[in-house]
C-alpha cells in the first residue's frame, strides 16, 4: 500500500516540488537573497508536508549536486591557487612590498612629445605645445602620504585584540621596498573563502552575463533583418568617454582655439586590436574634446585621421581592456584576507575576499568564456589563445601603471564624475587616517582606487554607453574586432550583479568609516554616493 502510494506521488509532486523550489531560485536570484533563501525554505517545507519522500530525494539530489560542484571547483582551485600563489604576508608575494610609484607626468609628457615626432600628423598639433610647455609640479603632498600609509602590518596590533587573541596574534609585517609593477591577479584565497565565492558570487555572476549575450545575441539578429539599428551622437559621446570615466588622467591640457575651448587628451603608446584580432601598439592616439559643448573636435590615431565613431570604439576598448584593469591591480594592496581580521574586521576581511576573486574571476577566468562567445556568433576567432590579444591588452594597461594626473583638476568645472572623485577622495583618505588601526596592511590609496573610484567608473561606463550597438560591428568598421569585444562587456560585465546576498555599499554598511565617507560624499552628489561599492565585486 505505501509503496503505491510513493508511485502515485512521485511522478507529480516530485515534479512540482524541484521545479518549483528551483523556479523560485532563479526568478527571485535577480533581486533579493534573503527573499531567495525564505521562498526556498517555503517550498521546501510545504513539499516535505505535501510529499515527504519525493523531498526527500530531492533535497538529497540537490546536496549531492553541490557536493558535486564543490568538488568540482575544488579542482580549480587546486589548479590555480594550491601551491601556485602567495598571501600577502610572504616576501615573495607582490603585494607585499609597498605599492609601486606611480609614473611622473615628466617621463608621460616625454613619451606623448617623443612618439608625436613619428607622425606628420601632429606636427600642427597646438595642444602639443600645452604638453610641451606643462609644468610639473614636484612637490609631494607628505601629510596626504602619511595619511593613506598602510601601518606596516599585515595583522591587527595586539592592543587591539582581546587578551586570549593576542596571545594568538603573531604580528606579520609587510615589506618596506616598492614593488615593480602592478600586478591584477596574484593574491592566493584558501579554499573555503574560493567555494564562498563560487557560491554566492560566480553563479551570480554568470547569470548577467548570459543573461546579457542573450539578449544581445537576439538584439544582434533583429538589427541583421533591418528591424532596428541604434545610433546616438557619437561626437557627443566620445567626449563623454573621456570627460566622465577614469581615462580623464589622459587629459594634459587646453587651449583657446577658432572659439572653441579646446582640451586634448593624448594616448602614448595605445594598445589596441587590428582586424586579424592581433595585438598592435600604436605611437600616440590623440583626441580634441570642446569643452564648453562637450563634443568631438577631432581625433588621430598615427597617422589617421578618425571618426567620431571609430573614437568611440577606441575609448571603449581602452577603458574595458588597458585603463580599467590598472584599477584592479592597484586595488591588491588595499585588501586583506589574513584569518586575523576574523571578529576584529570582518566587513574588510569579506571585501578583500571578494575583490580577490573578482580579480581571478576577470583576469584568468574571463579568457574561458572566449571561445564560447565565438561559437555564439558573438566574436570573431582569433579571441582565445594563441593570439590572446585581450590579455596582452590587459598586460600592457596593468604594466604601464598610472600617471600623475593633479592637472585633472582643471576639468572640475566640465565632469560630473571628476567634481564628485577629486573631492571624495581627499575625505576618503582623511576618514582613513582615523579609522588606520582598523585596517591592517591596507593602503588607503588603494583601498579608495579598490572601490569608490572603481565602482564608480563602472556607473559611468553603464550610464555612458547606454546602447552596446551603438558599437559598430559591421564588415565596413576597421575597428570592429574590438567593437565586438566592447559589446560583450557592456552587457555582462558592467551593470551591478544581482541576487547577492551580502552588503558591498559605503551606504548603510554599519561600520564607521564607512558611514563616514558615505554621509559627506552624499552630500557632493548622493546619486553617486549611492553607488559606491566597499569591495571589487562587478
Amino acid at each position: 500500500k505505501d509503496a503505491a502510494a510513493f508511485s502515485d506521488a512521485t511522478t507529480q509532486d516530485l515534479a512540482i516540488a524541484t521545479v518549483a523550489v528551483f523556479a523560485v531560485l532563479y526568478v527571485l536570484s535577480f533581486f533579493f537573497f534573503p527573499i531567495v533563501v525564505s521562498c526556498t525554505a517555503v517550498g521546501i517545507a510545504y513539499s516535505y508536508w505535501v510529499a515527504p519522500a519525493p523531498a526527500v530525494i530531492s533535497t538529497l539530489a540537490i546536496v549531492a549536486g553541490y557536493c558535486f560542484y564543490a568538488w568540482q571547483v575544488f579542482h580549480q582551485w587546486e589548479d590555480a591557487f594550491a601551491g601556485h600563489r602567495l598571501t600577502r604576508g610572504n616576501e615573495a608575494s607582490p603585494s607585499h612590498m609597498k605599492m609601486p610609484d606611480i609614473r611622473s607626468m615628466e617621463t608621460n609628457k616625454n613619451d606623448i612629445l617623443d612618439n608625436a615626432r613619428f607622425h606628420k600628423n601632429f606636427d600642427d598639433c597646438k595642444l602639443l605645445h600645452a604638453v610641451a610647455d606643462l609644468k610639473v609640479n614636484k612637490k609631494k603632498n607628505e601629510v596626504f602620504r602619511k595619511r593613506a600609509s598602510t601601518t606596516g602590518y599585515l595583522t591587527p596590533a595586539r592592543a587591539a585584540l582581546s587578551e586570549e587573541r593576542a596571545e594568538e596574534n603573531k604580528r606579520i609585517s609587510l615589506g618596506k621596498e616598492k614593488a615593480k609593477e602592478l600586478d591584477m591577479d596574484h593574491l592566493f584565497v584558501k579554499f573555503s573563502d574560493f567555494l564562498w565565492g563560487f557560491t554566492f558570487i560566480g553563479p551570480f555572476s554568470y547569470l548577467l552575463w548570459l543573461r546579457g549575450t542573450t539578449v544581445l545575441r537576439f538584439r544582434k539578429f533583429l538589427k541583421k533583418m533591418g528591424l532596428i539599428n541604434p545610433r546616438c551622437d557619437y561626437e557627443k559621446l566620445a567626449a563623454t568617454l573621456v570627460l566622465e570615466q577614469t581615462q580623464a588622467i589622459h587629459y594634459y591640457g587646453r587651449l583657446k582655439m577658432d572659439g572653441m575651448n579646446i582640451a586634448g587628451f593624448f594616448f602614448a603608446d595605445f594598445p589596441y586590436v587590428d582586424d586579424n584580432c592581433d595585438f598592435q601598439i600604436a605611437n600616440l592616439l590623440g583626441v580634441d574634446i570642446d569643452l564648453d559643448t562637450k563634443r568631438f573636435v577631432k581625433a588621430k590615431l598615427d597617422d589617421e585621421i578618425l571618426t567620431a565613431e571609430e573614437t568611440v570604439t577606441l575609448l571603449w576598448f581602452n577603458t574595458i581592456a588597458a585603463q580599467h584593469v590598472k584599477l584592479h591591480a592597484m586595488a591588491n594592496w588595499g585588501v586583506n584576507l589574513d584569518d586575523s581580521l576574523i571578529g576584529f574586521n570582518d566587513f574588510l576581511r569579506q571585501n578583500s575576499v571578494v575583490t580577490a576573486m573578482y580579480n581571478f574571476f576577470g583576469y584568468s577566468s574571463f579568457s574561458g568564456f572566449l571561445k564560447i562567445w565565438a561559437k555564439q556568433g558573438l566574436l570573431s576567432d582569433g579571441w582565445a589563445e594563441p593570439k590572446a590579444p585581450l590579455i596582452k591588452c590587459f598586460n600592457r594597461g596593468i604594466k604601464s601603471n598610472v600617471w600623475q594626473h593633479e592637472n585633472i583638476q582643471q576639468l572640475a568645472n566640465y565632469s560630473r564624475f571628476i567634481k564628485f572623485v577629486t573631492k571624495v577622495r581627499a575625505i576618503f583618505i582623511y576618514e582613513f587616517s582615523l579609522h588606520k588601526e582598523s585596517f591592517p596592511g591596507v593602503n588607503g590609496e588603494a583601498m579608495f582606487v579598490g572601490t569608490i573610484l572603481h565602482s564608480l567608473d563602472h556607473t559611468m561606463m553603464d550610464w555612458n554607453l547606454k546602447d552596446a550597438l551603438y558599437l559598430d560591428t559591421s564588415e565596413n568598421n576597421r575597428f570592429r574586432k574590438m567593437a565586438e569585444i566592447g559589446q560583450v562587456v557592456k552587457v555582462g560585465f558592467v551593470s551591478d550583479v544581482d541576487g547577492l546576498y551580502f552588503h558591498k555599499r559605503f551606504k548603510n554598511s554599519g561600520h564607521p568609516f564607512y558611514d563616514a565617507v558615505y554621509k559627506k560624499a552624499a552630500k557632493i552628489d548622493k546619486l553617486l554616493a549611492d553607488r559606491m561599492d566597499t569591495c571589487i565585486v562587478k
